[in-house]
């Protein structure tokens, strides 16, 4: 069974685009935070401090609004005081950032897998379901933040935008590199379109890992339904060149060799009754010869 290793460009047109756009504003999450508001190396107590801190802030998010949190709860959640809360953190919003960061970096399991070994004579469907669990992991653990990093972002907060789109480019990068992977150097489509379809691939994972699973399972469909569904997507693209979209010459004849036979028989009748002579309808009157047989009679 052959497997097939890509090895992903250093540029991408959606990477290349983001960096010309992001050039001016490095992200924090490419610096390591080592010293305090006041300008004092964090050490390892104060990193602790610092952790004490996001940690708090996650917690009280499972049952309230980012928008309600306060340096003041933050802290009381934390067992520390309002003062130490800004030794570490501007305000409410930078916790908020930094918690958004280290969700994204938890997304790097996500590469892992889509930079493995895959087998692409098939769908392989198992494979693309751990990418899709493991994607809804990331958003289990972290919802509640991801959904206000992406708020924020649609509302204009270039921080946030950027920090998006940065965890965003780095797994439609991956996918992207595995649709062009499933096909053999002469099927494989313009590099611009396996981006396009994996952009909105990544759409897909990310609009349903953001939904709560209690309000997917309320639906018909049900979670594992639209989990599986979005394994099966994937897979699919992965395997182009098992699933060409653009069937050879004789396709055609053959598909129709194996079509059902009512069909057949359906097609084979229309043709005989096509061929079969039809009597000649009798010729009409002509309008004189019309007149007089009225008079005759």
């Amino acid at each position: 069974m052959k497997k097939i290793t890509t090895s992903r460009k250093a540029s991408s047109p959606i990477g290349v685009a983001v960096k010309k756009a992001t050039t001016a504003r490095k992200s924090s999450s490419n610096r390591q935070i080592v010293v305090n508001k006041h300008g004092q190396s964090l050490g390892r107590k104060g990193s602790e401090t610092r952790q004490r801190l996001m940690d708090a802030a996650r917690r009280l998010l499972s049952d309230h609004s980012p928008l309600t949190l306060t340096a003041v709860s933050v802290a009381k959640e934390a067992e520390t005081s309002s003062a130490t809360f800004y030794i570490y953190f501007d305000d409410v919003r930078e916790i908020l950032y930094a918690l958004s960061e280290a969700a994204s970096a938890d997304l790097s399991e996500v590469h892992r897998i889509l930079e493995e070994d895959w087998d692409t004579s098939a769908p392989d469907v198992d494979h693309a379901q751990r990418v899709v669990d493991t994607f809804n992991g990331v958003w289990k653990r972290h919802r509640d933040i991801l959904r206000f990093r992406n708020l924020e972002a649609d509302r204009g907060d270039q921080d946030f935008l950027d920090q998006r789109i940065s965890s965003s480019v780095r797994i439609i990068d991956r996918i992207a590199e595995r649709i062009l992977a499933g096909y053999t150097p002469e099927q494989r489509p313009p590099r611009i379109e396996a981006y396009a379809e994996a952009a909105t691939l990544f759409g897909a994972l990310e609009g349903q890992a953001a939904v709560d699973p209690a309000v997917m399972d309320s639906w018909p469909i049900g979670e594992q339904r639209f989990s599986r569904a979005a394994a099966k997507l994937l897979a699919r693209s992965f395997a182009g060149k098992a699933i060409d979209p653009n069937p050879p010459k004789g396709a055609a004849t053959a598909a129709a060799a194996v079509a059902p036979k009512s069909n057949r028989l359906a097609s084979e009748k229309r043709v005989a009754q096509r061929a079969t002579p039809q009597k000649p309808a009798s010729a009409p009157l002509p309008a004189a010869r019309k007149a007089r047989s009225r008079t005759a009679g």
